[in-house]
C-alpha cells in the first residue's frame, strides 16, 4: 500500500520520503488531492519498460495478422476508443 504525505509534510521529510519510495510509492497530496507520486528508479524503469513495445508488422505472419484483425475489445472498455482517434482502428 502506498504511503501518503501532504506536500508540506513531504517538504519537511523529503529524505525519509525518498527512502520510503525505495520500497513503496509515496503519494504527495495538495489540498487533499493526490498530485504527485514518488517512485524508486527501479520501479519507474519496470513501469516504462512494459509501457510500449515496438512491433514491426512486416515481421508478423499472415496467420498472426488475421488473428489480430479478428480480435475485439471485451465489453466495458469502449472508452478506450478515444485513444485511437486517427488510426482508423476504431471498431
Amino acid at each position: 500500500m502506498p504511503a501518503t504525505l501532504t506536500r508540506s509534510a513531504f517538504e519537511a521529510q523529503v529524505g525519509d520520503a525518498l527512502d520510503k519510495a525505495l520500497s513503496q510509492p509515496v503519494i504527495v497530496t495538495k489540498h487533499g488531492k493526490p498530485k504527485n507520486v514518488v517512485l524508486s528508479y527501479d520501479e519507474y524503469e519496470r513501469l516504462t519498460a512494459r509501457d510500449r513495445r515496438i512491433v514491426r508488422l512486416e515481421d508478423w505472419s499472415e496467420d498472426e495478422i488475421r488473428a489480430l484483425e479478428g480480435m475485439a475489445m471485451e465489453p466495458g472498455h469502449e472508452a478506450l476508443d478515444a485513444e485511437l482517434p486517427n488510426t482508423g482502428m476504431k471498431g
